[in-house]
């Protein structure tokens, strides 16, 4: 094979060019600290990093979105601290407002103070964050979510979105609450039923909010319970006629209407049931019903308020001489004898002794003698009442609805505004509202401590995934620069080697250029 001088003079540059690029490239290595400088380095491991890339820019962005989150629920917790203290305060006021210390003009600046702390929570419930956006109104976050309406009550313009970013890959937080679940959506009363006195009432009864002691009995019905007198009344009417041309007839009146009537020739009826019933045929014109419970006949006014009741028992028809003689069903002894034709009883407020529990189609469910702050138990709830009510005052019982906490607090302050509290009746109801108010502020406080507490341990869960986000991140990035980053004492002695080849290469062809055939002639 003949080789030319030009041959060896190509090869020897070559050699040198390849020396070259070889060491510039572990020289560029070594100045990025990086093995491969494009991905024909190595394709494969190239892959690998894109794909680690886009993991290490999601868990980056899953990062931000938690500290977005975090600060968000941090300014609604913020947020829900105060709501808390005002409703504490107010707690504190309605107290107050109850002392029977209190007048009129105290309690009217107790009201001012709670109207005051109205305006505070309204404020609290439109609330922005940091971006600008309203917290409580869901997902109309540009729409300012309550509005006090010219009547007092309020409206919401939100609606009852809850806002979520992803935190990680499988991992969602909820950022916000909506204005309903917060504010509005509070059971009144003690969350399952609410009890309230009748606004006729004229005695001195208060109210206790009750409880539920047997969940599986409680059926939502509507209860009055409403105060009565025993009557005292037996089951028999006796008619004893000693004479022969008699027609001796036994009437009942009552507060002047006639409610029953009964003769020899008509048999009476003679048992507790049937009185009550003809009592309550004719209870619309007398404003008296009867109910007949565990062999007891109890009286009461139809409505509260309508005063005592009269009740009048009458002889007709006896002969003088004859010894013609009634016993009646209230203990009445009639005589012709004696002259006694009639005898009238009062029932009024001294004599309500009991109590008397009628569902809302007015069946008696219960009834018992009436002690104050003694339980009333029925249907699995029970309930207490203080003071002395009057005869046919009566506490209603219905199944809990939702209530604001604008419209409690606004209730409590009305009624602290409106109502005199210099005498009994007014004094009472300013009790009864205060101890429901109380009952309405607890629940609302309650509703407040659970939205703070979801929004406390939505915190935490956000602090332990932004700690497996920093432990993934850390992760991809070590398997990252597995792949892709230089091991530098391999890539410094692979320099040396580099170098060394280039400088014999260099050295190689500086004497090859030396060499010609007349240097051997």
């Amino acid at each position: 094979m003949r080789i030319s001088t030009n041959q060896m003079n190509q090869q020897g540059a070559n050699s040198i060019l390849e020396a070259q690029a070889k060491l510039a490239k572990t020289q560029l290595q070594l100045s990025t600290g990086k093995r491969m400088l494009s991905p024909a380095d190595d394709p494969r491991g190239a892959s690998q990093v894109l794909t680690l890339n886009q993991s290490l820019a999601m868990t980056e962005q899953f990062q931000r979105n938690a500290d977005i989150a975090k600060t968000r629920l941090g300014q609604e917790e913020n947020a829900l601290a105060g709501i808390e203290n005002i409703l504490q305060s107010v707690r504190e006021k309605t107290l107050q407002a109850n002392n029977a210390t209190q007048n009129n003009n105290t309690r009217a600046s107790i009201a001012l103070d709670i109207n005051q702390a109205l305006s505070q929570l309204v404020a609290l419930a439109n609330s922005k964050d940091s971006s600008n956006n309203y917290m409580f109104a869901g997902y109309q976050e540009q729409t300012q979510p309550f509005i006090r309406n010219p009547d007092g009550s309020f409206t919401y313009n939100g609606d009852e979105g809850q806002r979520f970013v992803q935190i990680g890959v499988t991992r969602q937080i909820a950022t916000s609450d909506s204005g309903t679940e917060l504010f509005r959506a509070i059971d009144n009363g003690n969350g399952t039923f609410s009890v309230a006195e009748n606004t006729a009432n004229t005695g001195s009864g208060v109210v206790d909010p009750g409880s539920v002691i047997s969940p599986a009995n409680y059926d939502g019905d509507n209860y009055n319970i409403l105060f009565a007198s025993n009557s005292g009344a037996n089951g028999a009417l006796a008619l004893t006629d000693n004479g022969t041309n008699d027609d001796l007839t036994y009437t009942l009146d009552i507060n002047g209407t006639t409610v029953y009537s009964a003769s020899e020739s008509t048999p009476p009826v003679n048992t507790l049931t049937g009185l009550a019933t003809e009592i309550n045929l004719n209870s619309s014109a007398s404003g008296v019903q009867a109910y007949v419970s565990g062999g007891m006949l109890y009286l009461a006014n139809t409505a509260p308020g309508a005063g005592a009741i009269t009740l009048t028992e009458s002889m007709s028809g006896a002969t003088v001489g004859d010894n013609d003689r009634i016993v009646g069903y209230f203990g009445s002894v009639l005589n012709s004898d004696s002259g006694v034709a009639s005898a009238t009883q009062n029932y009024d407020d001294t004599l309500v002794d009991s109590y008397v529990v009628v569902d809302s189609q007015n069946n008696i469910e219960t009834a018992g003698v009436y002690q104050e702050e003694t339980a009333i138990t029925f249907k699995g709830i029970e309930t207490s009442v203080k003071g002395t009510p009057d005869l046919g005052d009566r506490f209603n019982i219905t199944p809990s609805v939702k209530q604001d906490m604008f419209t409690t607090l606004r209730n409590i302050a009305r009624v602290l505004e409106t109502t005199d509290g210099s005498n009994e009746v007014g004094s009472t109801t300013i009790s009864n509202a205060m101890a429901r108010g109380l009952t309405d502020i607890d629940r609302a406080m309650g509703k407040v401590e659970e939205i703070r507490a979801r929004a406390g341990a939505r915190i935490n869960a956000i602090d332990t995934q932004m700690d497996l986000n920093a432990d993934f991140k850390l992760t991809i990035q070590e398997t990252k620069s597995k792949i892709e980053d230089l091991d530098f004492i391999e890539a410094v002695t692979q320099f040396k080697i580099q170098q060394t080849a280039l400088e014999a290469a260099q050295q190689t062809y500086v004497k090859l250029q030396g060499l010609n055939l007349f240097n051997f002639l």
